[in-house]
C-alpha cells in the first residue's frame, strides 16, 4: 500500500513537472508577453491621436494678427506710426502691451486674429472693418 502510494505520488510529480515545464510557463510567458504588448500598442495608438489632435489644432490657428485699436468712445481708429500687422501672437501681443502702457486710457488695443490677407494699395491691411478708417483727430 505504501508502495502504491508512492507511485502514484511520483507519477502525479513528473505529470506536474511535465505540465508546468512545457505548458504552464509557456501560457504564462505569452501572456506576460501578449499583456506588454496591448499596452505598448495602446500607448502607440493614444500618442498618433494626440498628434492628430495637435496637428488638427495648429491648422485651425490664424496666420496673421492685427491690433485693433478703439478709442474711448469706442470707434475702430488708425493711428499713423504705430506698427498693427504680425505674423505671431507673441509678436502682437506684445505690441499691444506696448502701446497699451504708451497711451495709458486713451485707446484700447485688442490682437485679432484672421487667416485671411487682404491688399489695399500699398497698405497690408488684415481683415478691418470699414469704422477702421475714420481717424479723429
Amino acid at each position: 500500500m505504501f508502495l502504491d502510494i508512492f507511485i502514484i505520488a511520483r507519477v502525479f510529480n513528473i505529470l506536474y513537472t511535465w505540465l508546468e515545464h512545457n505548458i504552464i510557463d509557456n501560457i504564462l510567458n505569452f501572456s506576460r508577453v501578449f499583456g506588454n504588448m496591448l499596452v505598448l500598442i495602446s500607448v502607440v495608438i493614444f500618442l498618433l491621436i494626440l498628434a492628430y489632435i495637435t496637428i488638427k489644432h495648429l491648422k485651425k490657428l490664424p496666420r496673421f494678427y492685427t491690433i485693433n485699436i478703439t478709442d474711448i468712445d469706442g470707434n475702430n481708429i488708425i493711428i499713423e506710426g504705430i506698427r498693427t500687422k504680425f505674423r505671431t501672437y507673441d509678436a502682437a501681443k506684445s505690441f499691444s502691451e506696448f502701446y497699451r502702457n504708451i497711451y495709458k486710457k486713451q485707446y484700447k488695443f485688442h490682437v485679432v486674429g484672421s487667416n485671411q490677407r487682404h491688399s489695399l494699395g500699398f497698405l497690408d491691411v488684415i481683415s478691418l472693418p470699414q469704422k477702421a478708417f475714420k481717424v479723429k483727430r
